[in-house]
């Protein structure tokens, strides 16, 4: 396109997709329409894939999923109006989880205009809606706000606490033509990124280290801000010869066969004790929430020891508990720093304390927790490399509990947190999206599956070889359990349940049932071998009754 002075130029759209582009962006979830057909005109021709849900929610699922195993922002393209609002819960999952996360939404040009017009997909105040998941939301009224924007955006996701970020363009800038680009450069945008994140100061992280030094019962409680520093935990953990403490949103952190991996809850009363016996408690990227620490809701996690918290988000810092010493930082630049200054001495127990811990919280589970902990690992024996995408279901409760992988990213669900359901089926197709040499496993329950039913035509155009769990148990067992346990009657908890084999053999995707773990894992090898999807249902009550002994596992 030239303007009327003959010089080339673009629309802001297409300017926006070229931007995209040069930030490393790959793959776009949305679904189009009226307001953003000129945000889909430079699609096309870019190399960026798009992926088209079946609801906006499942966009902004798929994005998260494609986020925590890539490591890079999920992006999505959402309409004006329903589109935004459809998209809101996703976004707080991203939100409460600090997943990165970039939505970019059309806007009506009520800018000059008095609301309550009648505009299609018109909404009073789109921004103030958004400030409630985002780290930020803004407006681009011209063209030369683009680059400005999206650095802005993208030094969000580099040097703070990541989570949702949304952009919105008039309907009618999106078609304007912009000579941006020829005035645009690389050596622009880098000066427009924000420098990478600086660590604490040398005193407090001399301090910090004199603490840790002193201490003889150390311990690190890492949780999903620590997964940055992955390659330096092991060395930390033998340094202080402490145990690892990994949230849920940290496992995998350190692998099952290292001797100070400790992948609990700090809800289960053999972790809280360790917590309270030990005098120094290191907390990265954690926010020592009760989500992870109190399930229960009974008041009983505490930290009586000294305290050290590192977080990249000053806010943080002091929230739940207060610590003796905060370090406010990128988790990987201060571990580095710390190990400097650190000394190896003689033995504080952390393996034995690690392995007494691991022992009591396995005996400390349900009949039920052990029987589901036995089919994961069972399903992991056969698939070292899976990924394991998780919705709120029982299978999933009990893992968070004292499930491990071999690597971090491989273990992630929506139970806790804002807790939203429906969330592991579009995040798996995310996941498999992002790591296409790896097996990528949804667990869902059968009352979670009913909100995303859709989604298996998404999984179908994806060509990914997710495979779907389903749990069986006839509607919402867990909150049914909550309301008998509560002495309320159990109304609304039970209900219709499809054929969901018949359902996914609608889409063209397999179904299948399995009554053993070995029959469980002979059709996830199968399928993952063909590089098929495959949907596999579990009836609960006749699964849990197919192995009568529970395994000890092995540390």
């Amino acid at each position: 396109m030239r303007d009327n002075t003959g010089n080339a130029t673009c629309t802001v759209g297409e300017a926006l997709i070229t931007l995209l582009t040069d930030y490393g962006v790959e793959h776009v979830f949305g679904i189009p329409g009226v307001h953003t057909v000129e945000l889909y005109r430079g699609l096309a021709n870019s190399r960026i894939e798009h992926h088209t849900p079946r609801h906006e929610q499942g966009a902004g699922f798929m994005a998260d999923g494609y986020a925590r195993v890539s490591g890079k922002p999920g992006v999505c393209f959402v309409i004006t109006g329903p589109g935004f609002t459809n998209i809101a819960t996703a976004m707080a999952q991203a939100l409460a989880d600090s997943i990165p996360m970039l939505v970019i939404s059309s806007v009506n040009d009520t800018l000059n205009t008095p609301h309550a017009c009648g505009m299609l997909h018109e909404m009073p105040n789109q921004l103030a809606f958004s400030a409630e998941v985002t780290r930020f939301s803004h407006t681009i009224k011209t063209a030369d706000e683009l680059p400005r924007a999206l650095a802005r955006a993208f030094s969000v996701y580099r040097n703070s606490r990541p989570g949702p970020v949304h952009l919105q363009l008039p309907v009618s800038l999106l078609g304007t033509p912009t000579d941006l680009l020829k005035r645009y450069t690389r050596v622009m945008q880098r000066q427009l990124q924000a420098p990478s994140t600086t660590t604490a100061g040398s005193a407090d992280l001399s301090a910090a280290a004199a603490l840790l030094n002193a201490a003889q019962t150390p311990l690190i409680l890492a949780g999903g801000g620590a997964n940055i520093a992955s390659d330096t935990m092991g060395t930390l953990a033998e340094t202080l010869d402490a145990p690892v403490l990994m949230t849920i949103n940290a496992r995998g952190l350190l692998a099952d066969d290292n001797v100070y991996a400790l992948p609990a809850t700090g809800s289960l009363q053999s972790v809280r004790t360790l917590i309270e016996e030990s005098d120094v408690v290191l907390a990265l990227g954690t926010e020592l929430a009760a989500t992870d620490n109190d399930m229960y809701k009974n008041g009983g996690f505490n930290i009586p020891g000294k305290l050290i918290r590192c977080d990249i988000d000053p806010m943080q810092l002091t929230n739940n508990f207060l610590a003796d010493i905060t370090l406010c930082g990128d988790a990987a630049v201060i571990v580095n720093t710390l190990l400097r200054e650190l000394a190896i001495k003689g033995s504080r127990r952390g393996v034995l304390r690690t392995a007494k811990t691991l022992e009591n919280a396995r005996n400390e589970l349900t009949t039920d927790m052990r029987r589901h902990l036995q089919l994961l690992e069972r399903i992991q024996q056969s698939m070292p490399e899976a990924i394991f995408v998780g919705d709120s279901t029982q299978l999933v409760y009990s893992g968070n509990m004292l499930f491990n992988t071999a690597t971090r990213n491989q273990w992630f669900n929506s139970s806790v947190g804002f807790g939203t359901l429906g969330y592991a089926l579009p995040a798996a197709i995310g996941a498999s999206l992002a790591e296409k040499n790896k097996p990528v496993i949804c667990l869902i329950g059968d009352g979670g599956l009913q909100f995303v039913l859709g989604e298996l035509g998404a999984l179908q155009d994806s060509e990914s070889a997710v495979a779907i769990i389903v749990w069986r148990n006839g509607g919402y067992r867990e909150i049914k359990t909550s309301m008998e346990n509560a002495g309320v009657g159990a109304d609304g908890v039970e209900l219709t349940v499809p054929d969901f084999s018949a359902i996914a053999g609608a889409y063209g995707v397999r179904g299948e049932t399995a009554t053993s773990d070995t029959e469980l894992c002979d059709i996830l090898l199968s399928s993952y071998s063909k590089g098929e999807p495959v949907l596999i249902e579990i009836e609960e009550d006749q699964f849990m009754q197919s192995e009568k002994t529970i395994n000890q596992k092995p540390h």
